[in-house]
């Protein structure tokens, strides 16, 4: 398994899956800021992937780790997530399945002022040169957001509630083209693109988004009209 790392991580894999009963201690100095470790299933058994990232560096862009058979994984800190999910947006040419807690429309303000507002455009452009969106939300999004059911109804696209009341959907994910999955932290609110703290993971592999559109389609087919 070959590793190429980008952008100021260090990659050490730790130990495949037949040592796992034995774990090993990292210890950190003070300044390592962030450790975030992955652990991935792989063909010859499941290897454990310890990103480091050093004081003050990498701290708005994304850090891309290539597994060069499988997939690659970019990590998404904070406003990252919003470019790579803008960008995925306007290339899709398939399909865009969005699984999130809250989508937060506000009607006053202009794309150009809420990446909302800006995503929800781009999905309406997406459905228009006929890609298939569809867009599962949580109740919450109903009740305190209506606007946004209304927005997306109006334009087309297609969007259903969780699949059964008192059940919390808190996932959040995009799935694009079969191909890409953003999943993590960030829901589809301003202050979550824009302000909050919020870690997210972009993975690049048809094998496990075919495993996360098969997530998707259980919540699809068991949701409800909003």
């Amino acid at each position: 398994m070959n590793f190429s790392i980008h952008h100021c991580v260090y990659a050490n894999i730790l130990l495949r899956a037949k040592y796992l009963k034995n774990p090993v201690v990292y210890m950190a100095e003070n300044r390592v800021q962030l450790i975030v470790v992955f652990i991935m299933g792989l063909v010859m058994g499941a290897a454990v992937v310890m990103l480091v990232s050093e004081s003050g560096l990498c701290q708005q862009g994304a850090t891309t780790v290539v597994e060069k058979q499988n997939a690659t994984i970019t990590l998404l800190p904070n406003k990252a997530y919003y470019l790579w999910a803008l960008k995925l947006v306007e290339r899709a040419n398939k399909s865009i399945h969005i699984v999130v807690y809250v989508m937060k429309y506000d009607p006053k303000e202009p794309p150009s002022s809420d990446p909302v507002n800006m995503l929800l455009l781009k999905l309406v452009e997406a459905k228009n040169r006929g890609v298939d969106v569809k867009v599962v939300v949580d109740d919450v999004t109903l009740r305190s957001y209506p606007k946004t059911i209304q927005y997306l109804k109006a334009n087309g696209i297609s969007v259903r509630l969780d699949p059964k009341g008192g059940v919390t959907t808190h996932a959040k994910i995009v799935i694009v083209d079969g191909e890409w999955i953003i999943i993590g932290s960030h829901n589809w609110t301003e202050s979550a693109l824009s302000n909050n703290n919020e870690y997210s993971v972009l993975i690049r592999s048809k094998s496990l988004a075919k495993k996360v559109e098969e997530y998707f389609d259980g919540l699809w087919s068991l949701g409800r009209l909003p």
